[in-house]
C-alpha cells in the first residue's frame, strides 16, 4: 500500500509542475495580398510577347514574426485577363521586418500549374517572385517563370503588381505605424518586449 501511495503522490506532483506552465505563444506570419498589374508571356516560337492586364492574389503562413528571418508556405494566383490563370504553391522566405508589416523583402520559390494555352506558354513552369513590402500593407511583387517541369515547351513570362497585404496591415503590423495607429495585440506581440523577456 505505501508503494502505491508513494506512486499516487509522485504522479499528481509531476502532474502539478506540467501544468503549472507560464503562457505560450505560438503565433505565426500569416499573409493575404491581393493586387493588380501587367504580366508579359512568351509563347515559344512566338516573336513578341503578349501583354495582359494581371489580377494577383496570394496566401500563407510562416514561422513566428518576432524572428529576424521567417520561413513559410504560400500560395499564389495571377490572373492573365485575355490569356489565363496560374495558381501554385511555393516557398517564402522574408524578412521579420516584412513579416511584422514594417519595411522588408520576401521572396519565394515554386512551381505554377497552367491550364491555359495550347502548351506553348509551358504547363508547369517554375515561378520566383521578390516582394518589397513597406507599411501599411503596400508592396510591390515582381515574378518571372521559367523553365517547364514537365518536359514541354519552356515559358517565359514576368509579371509585377501592387498589392496590399490585408493581415500586414492589421494583426502583424508593427513599427512606425502605430504612433498614427496603435496595435495593442500583434501576431506574436511587440518584438521590444519579447526582446526585453529575453
Amino acid at each position: 500500500m505505501p508503494a502505491v501511495r508513494s506512486l499516487a503522490l509522485s504522479t499528481a506532483a509531476a502532474a502539478a509542475l506540467l501544468l503549472a506552465c507560464g503562457d505560450a505563444r505560438a503565433d505565426v506570419s500569416s499573409w493575404l495580398a491581393v493586387g493588380g498589374g501587367v504580366s508579359s508571356q512568351l509563347a515559344q516560337g512566338a516573336s513578341s510577347p503578349d501583354l495582359a492586364p494581371a489580377l494577383t492574389y496570394s496566401l500563407g503562413v510562416g514561422t513566428s514574426p518576432l524572428s529576424p528571418f521567417v520561413l513559410g508556405i504560400l500560395f499564389r494566383g495571377t490572373t492573365m485577363f485575355g490569356l489565363g490563370t496560374d495558381v501554385g504553391a511555393a516557398v517564402r522566405g522574408a524578412t521579420g521586418g516584412f513579416a511584422r508589416g514594417d519595411w522588408g523583402l520576401a521572396l519565394d520559390a515554386g512551381a505554377l500549374w497552367r491550364s491555359w494555352g495550347p502548351g506553348n506558354y509551358g504547363d508547369w513552369p517554375l515561378q520566383a517572385v521578390l516582394t518589397g513590402g513597406s507599411p501599411w500593407g503596400f508592396q510591390l511583387a515582381l515574378g518571372a517563370q521559367l523553365w517547364n517541369i514537365d518536359g514541354g515547351p519552356s515559358a517565359q513570362g514576368f509579371f509585377a503588381a501592387l498589392e496590399i497585404d490585408l493581415l500586414r496591415l492589421t494583426v502583424d503590423r508593427q513599427g512606425a505605424t502605430e504612433r498614427w495607429w496603435p496595435n495593442p495585440n500583434p501576431a506574436g506581440g511587440h518584438r521590444e518586449a519579447a526582446l526585453l523577456a529575453w
